[in-house]
C-alpha cells in the first residue's frame, strides 16, 4: 500500500502508550477514577483476549466473525489485516482490491457496508497523523491517560460514539488497564504487598468476575519482571543474602527448575564479570596516575592489563570502551 503513513499514524500513536506502560521509577498518585470507555459499553476480559490475541483471518473465518454484522471488537484487527494483504500498491488500487475481496466473502450489502467503514477508517488514520502531533508525548501516568482519552474522544467525534467504542473499545480499555497497573507498580512509596492489593482491586473494578482472565496470557518472563517491579522497595531494603533468596523465590514462582538454574548461572557469570571489571578499573587507575610512565607506556600497560583481565573478550571490551568514549565526547560538544 503506497500511503505508508496511514499505517504509521496509528502505530506511532499506540507506540507512545505502549512505551509509557513500561514500569516507571516514580509514579504520581491521583489518577482520574472514571474510565475512558465508561460503563455503558461492556468489555470483558474475554473480549480483550479475543480482540487482542492471536488471530488468523481466512475467507471462512472472516465470514464467521462478521456473520452477525460488520461491527464488532474484531473489526479493527480485520482492517489491519486488509491493509497488510493489499499493501504495496497505490491507495486507489488498494481500495479497489479491498472492495473486490469483500464481495467474495460477504453478500453484496454487507460487503458495501464493510467497505464504506473501511474507507472511513483509512481516512481517519490519515487525519490522525497530524492531530496526534498537537497532543505531545505524555510523561506521567496521568498524562498517558489524558492522551488516551483525547484519542478516543477524537475517534468518537470522527465515527460517532457507538462505532468508535466498538472499533477501539477493547484496545482502549486494555491500554488504560496497563497504564493504571504500571502506575501502581512504579509507585516507589509502596511495598509489594500493598501494590498487589491495589492491582487486585484494579482488576476487580475494570474486569469484574472475569478479573483472573486479563493477565492469563502473560509470558512467565513478563510476570517475573512485574514481580520485581512490584517488590522493588522491599528488595532495596533487604540484605544481599535476603535479596538473593527473594529473587530465587520469585523465579521459582514463574519458571521451571531448569530455567531457574540457567538464570542463576547467568547471575554468577555477571557477578564474576563485574568483579573482574572492578579489579581492572583499580589497576587501570594506578597505571594512569603513575607519573613515571609516559603516554605510550601507559597505553601499552593498559592494553596488557586488558588482555590479562578479559582474555578472549579483551577486543570486545576495547570496542565498548571506544564507543563509550566517543559518546562522551559528543555529549561534551
Amino acid at each position: 500500500m503506497g500511503k505508508k503513513h496511514i499505517i504509521a499514524a496509528v502505530v506511532a500513536t499506540l507506540a507512545i502508550l505502549v512505551a509509557y506502560s513500561i514500569f516507571t521509577r516514580r509514579a504520581p498518585r491521583g489518577l482520574p477514577a472514571d474510565s475512558i470507555i465508561g460503563s455503558d459499553y461492556t468489555i470483558s476480559a474475554s473480549d480483550i483476549q479475543r480482540a487482542l490475541g492471536r488471530i488468523q483471518f481466512s475467507d471462512d473465518s472472516a465470514r464467521e466473525y462478521f456473520s452477525r454484522g460488520v461491527l464488532n471488537p474484531l473489526t479493527f484487527r480485520f482492517f489491519k489485516f486488509l491493509q497488510r494483504r493489499f499493501r504495496d500498491m497505490g491507495f486507489d488500487d488498494h481500495l479497489r482490491a479491498v472492495r473486490e475481496y469483500l464481495r467474495t466473502i460477504m453478500d453484496e450489502a454487507k460487503a458495501e457496508e464493510m467497505y464504506r467503514l473501511y474507507v472511513k477508517f483509512s481516512q481517519y488514520e490519515k487525519s490522525l497523523a497530524d492531530q496526534a502531533k498537537r497532543w505531545g508525548t505524555p510523561s506521567t501516568p496521568a498524562g498517558a491517560l489524558d492522551y488516551l482519552r483525547r484519542l478516543q474522544d477524537y475517534r468518537r467525534a470522527y465515527f460517532g460514539k457507538e462505532v468508535a467504542d466498538e472499533l477501539f473499545g477493547a484496545l482502549v480499555k486494555h491500554q488504560e488497564y496497563r497504564i493504571r497497573k504500571s502506575a501502581i507498580i512504579g509507585d516507589a512509596s509502596l511495598y509489594g504487598a500493598d501494590k498487589e492489593k491495589q492491582i487486585n482491586g484494579l482488576r476487580r473494578d475494570m474486569w469484574g468476575e472475569n478479573e483472573g482472565e486479563i493477565d492469563s496470557n502473560m509470558r512467565p518472563y513478563d510476570r517475573y519482571q512485574e514481580k520485581l517491579g512490584a517488590y522493588s522497595r522491599d528488595l532495596q531494603e533487604m540484605s544481599d543474602a535476603d535479596r538473593q533468596t527473594a529473587i530465587r523465590d520469585y523465579r521459582q514462582q514463574f519458571f521451571t527448575p531448569d530455567v531457574v538454574r540457567r538464570l542463576e548461572a547467568v547471575d554468577t557469570q555477571l557477578a564474576g564479570e563485574q568483579q573482574a571489571e572492578t579489579q581492572y578499573r583499580a589497576q587501570e587507575q594506578k597505571i594512569l596516575s603513575d607519573v613515571n610512565l609516559d603516554h605510550d607506556e601507559k597505553e601499552r600497560k593498559i592494553r596488557e592489563l586488558q588482555d590479562s583481565t578479559f582474555g578472549d573478550d579483551a577486543e570486545a571490551f576495547r570496542r565498548r570502551e571506544a564507543i563509550e568514549k566517543g559518546m562522551t565526547r559528543k555529549q561534551a560538544r
